[in-house]
């Protein structure tokens, strides 16, 4: 079976980062037997100049990134997308068997016409924010034009979290298969955790993002230590990650002195590898988020047995009850603060070993296979 993935993100040279959830789902199918997976992405730019094609293989799929100057127009976009069609032709000299479309823009319309012109399926996965009523972003007459007829074409439709497969509908994006698929955890979150070497033994808190301060929220957080420093100091609060509202982020936690007070700290952005050991060596994982998509982060707390202390949005609402964790209002940060300390009071309570094996659904395999089912019924093969 050969599979063409099509998508707006993926990780490239100037963002190592950028819809790696693509990839890792990618790899997933790879994995499964009797499959071949690859992906076209076109990559513009501002820096570059000229269009450039790179072919490298990662992990069982074969990529094709093009970087190309920045697009201008939608008659830009689609001469764009025809040469980036013909390259991947060209190099490969196949034909794929079904399209896998991630997050519906104008590369659908590939995917329709390949549809239409040759018969050939394809999937939608969904991961774009933009739906959710907290956003807002999915708006415009031909948008939503466009995006209606994409998805119109679709043999089935797999956003990422229930709670984006309701926005989705909610936005008129209507389709008879609707079918959640997880994002994947990598698989060294499921090794066994590392020794907690702290010295001393005070609760810690983990939080994990991109510091866009509209959804993370991350001020939000930092306002709920402040409260909850008038009350106890028996906690600390360690903030991984970068972004653009990281100065403004880590301003508020100076004015409130939560640093000088070693409450909150702030570690940059660490490899996957060194996430891992943060959620090891920590007690509960944090999120105030005020709109997620999915939310691979606390897949991963839960994963490594992380109870999770968060707003509703994203998979929280799927994944998280009171046996692994608490859900607060969003935004509320005096919830937050009264959710902390009662944390701090019975976080041992949490059976770390159940949240780790009812994660199990997140692993590559599991979605890999869940994937290519999809992908079976989509062109009517019989599962072996």
């Amino acid at each position: 079976m050969k599979i063409l993935f099509l998508t707006p993100w993926y990780p490239h040279r100037y963002d190592a980062m950028e819809g790696l959830f693509v990839r890792k789902h990618a790899q997933a199918v790879a994995r499964c037997s009797d499959t071949q997976v690859y992906v076209l992405f076109i990559c513009p730019r501002p820096q570059v100049r000229q269009i450039e094609f790179v072919e490298e293989e990662v992990e069982g799929v074969k990529e094709l990134v093009i970087y190309s100057p920045e697009i201008r127009g939608v008659v830009h976009e689609l001469s764009v997308i025809r040469k980036a069609w013909k390259a991947w032709r060209s190099r490969f000299g196949i034909m794929p068997d079904i399209v896998h479309l991630n997050v519906i823009t104008k590369n659908g319309w590939l995917a329709r016409w390949l549809k239409t012109r040759y018969g050939i399926p394809y999937v939608i996965t969904e991961h774009w924010t933009g739906y959710l009523p907290e956003n807002g972003d999915y708006k415009g007459c031909f948008r939503r034009l466009s995006g209606k007829w994409i998805i119109n074409g679709a043999s089935a439709v797999m956003p990422v979290s229930g709670m984006l497969r309701d926005a989705m509908m909610a936005c008129g994006l209507k389709h008879r298969n609707y079918v959640v698929v997880d994002n994947v955890v990598d698989d060294f979150f499921y090794n066994r955790p590392a020794l907690d070497t702290r010295p001393e033994r005070r609760t810690r808190f983990l939080h994990v993002s991109c510091f866009l301060n509209r959804a993370k929220n991350t001020v939000g957080i930092i306002e709920a230590v402040s409260i909850l420093s008038s009350r106890r100091s028996d906690f600390e609060v360690v903030m991984l990650g970068t972004g653009q509202d990281i100065d403004m982020t880590i301003s508020a936690a100076k004015k409130y002195g939560l640093i000088d007070k070693a409450l909150v700290s702030f570690i940059g952005e660490q490899p996957p590898v060194e996430v891992k050991s943060w959620m090891d060596r920590s007690d509960i994982f944090l999120l105030f988020s005020n709109f997620e998509t999915a939310g691979v982060v606390v897949q991963e707390a839960l994963v490594c047995g992380l109870p999770v202390l968060s707003t509703p949005v994203g998979i929280v609402p799927d994944f998280v009850d009171e046996r692994k964790g608490v859900v607060i209002p969003t935004g509320d940060v005096h919830a937050l603060a009264d959710a902390m300390s009662h944390m701090i009071d019975s976080y041992d309570t949490f059976d770390r070993d159940y949240i780790r094996t009812s994660s199990e659904r997140f692993g590559y395999d599991v979605v890999g296979n869940t994937i290519v089912d999809i992908y079976r019924e989509a062109l009517q093969i019989k599962p072996k």
